[in-house]
């Protein structure tokens, strides 16, 4: 807490606090005063920057320069990144942060960390792509640590610290249709012998449901439907109607993940993803397909059936049309060609536990068991 103090015949306020170390530590800034009255509006602006400078930035004040407004005098790259990374901890999730930290350490390890933030310019940041691009990293990875330096930068503009930020620009990616997963792929992972039953059925639920990997973990039913609450940004809550057949599978998929499996779902090389993968790899299907292919399936085959952008976008839990419609600037006529037996609408059996039931179907899949 800051305190008014008097030192000879002037006054100055008093700043002490303590660092993590748990030394303490103090700072004394002088009022140039002796009017008591003078010294009181002046130690009203110290206040108004007080935590600001506990986090170590320096400050100009009026009575102190020849300006009339308080200015940042020096805020360097480390205080500007961390004070930004603990404002946005408050509302952001933790793999948010984690993401924001990393693009913030590599800036900070090309930069420096006591760079003055109002020093930093365009050819710095050019400079910087430069220095990812040296990193054999992709263009969609360069873009996501560019978005985040330049949202501290705004931050920082728009709290009037800065009065100018460098250009920041994304690079330009050429557009690429979703990738999806066709009939005759998934028939074919569906007739791999080494592949279990229970996983077929797994593959055939998120393809059927269009849900995310970790989404069924912390879904609830109600009755025929699932609902889905909102987890991160850009994911909208949403309800999904289950058949009986995909209401068996979720159930016994809800167990399964209830017996220790879910955790396995939260890593990158997950259960389910590298069985996915593996199946990719032995139908001889295109390399780049995986497990989120499903989703996109989803999403593609629902179009085909004639559905309309925003109950897709309802459907995908999109917070945005935007993010649905990459799907509807595919070419449909040529995409429908993959699914041939969904553009026919027929019917297809399965067998749950020991009652067959005929339910319809987007997909030939003439051996899908649940026991």
């Amino acid at each position: 807490m800051a305190q008014l103090r008097p030192r000879r015949d002037k006054y100055v306020a008093r700043i002490r606090w303590y660092i993590r170390t748990g030394k303490r530590v103090e700072k004394n800034i002088p009022l140039r005063t002796s009017s008591k009255m003078v010294a009181r509006e002046r130690f009203a602006e110290v206040i108004k920057v007080e935590e600001d400078i506990k986090q170590g930035m320096e400050f100009s004040f009026p009575w102190l320069s020849d300006s009339t407004i308080t200015k940042v005098r020096r805020l360097t790259l480390r205080i500007a990144a961390d004070k930004w990374i603990d404002k946005r901890m408050k509302h952001l999730a933790i793999k948010t942060i984690d993401s924001n930290q990393l693009s913030l350490d590599y800036f900070m390890k090309f930069l420096g960390e006591s760079i003055p933030l109002e020093s930093i310019t365009t050819n710095q940041i050019e400079r910087f792509i430069d220095y990812l691009e040296g990193m054999c990293l992709s263009k969609t990875t360069i873009n996501i640590h560019l978005r985040t330096i330049k949202t501290m930068f705004r931050h920082y503009l728009k709290v009037e610290t800065l009065i100018k930020i460098p250009i920041i620009d994304q690079l330009k990616i050429p557009k690429s249709d979703p990738i999806y997963i066709t009939d005759n792929e998934f028939q074919a992972i569906m007739d791999l012998e080494w592949l279990d039953d229970f996983h077929k059925r797994v593959f055939l639920f998120y393809r059927e449901t269009g849900m995310r990997l970790n989404e069924p973990m912390i879904a609830t039913l109600e009755g025929k439907w699932v609902d889905i609450p909102n987890t991160s940004k850009g994911k909208k809550p949403r309800s999904i109607e289950l058949d009986e057949p995909m209401k068996a599978i979720f159930l016994e998929l809800k167990e399964w993940l209830n017996n220790g499996y879910g955790s396995r779902l939260v890593d990158s090389g997950d259960h389910l993803s590298k069985y996915f993968k593996r199946a990719i790899r032995e139908i001889g299907a295109d390399d780049s397909k995986h497990f989120h292919s499903l989703r996109h399936t989803f999403a593609v085959r629902k179009l085909i059936q004639g559905i309309s952008i925003y109950t897709l976008k309802l459907l995908m839990g999109h917070s945005s049309v935007t993010t649905t419609e990459v799907y509807s600037e595919m070419n449909l006529k040529r995409v429908a060609q993959d699914f041939p037996d969904l553009v026919q609408s027929y019917v297809n059996k399965a067998k749950i536990g020991d009652l067959y039931t005929e339910f319809p179907y987007t997909a030939t899949l003439s051996t899908v068991y649940v026991t």
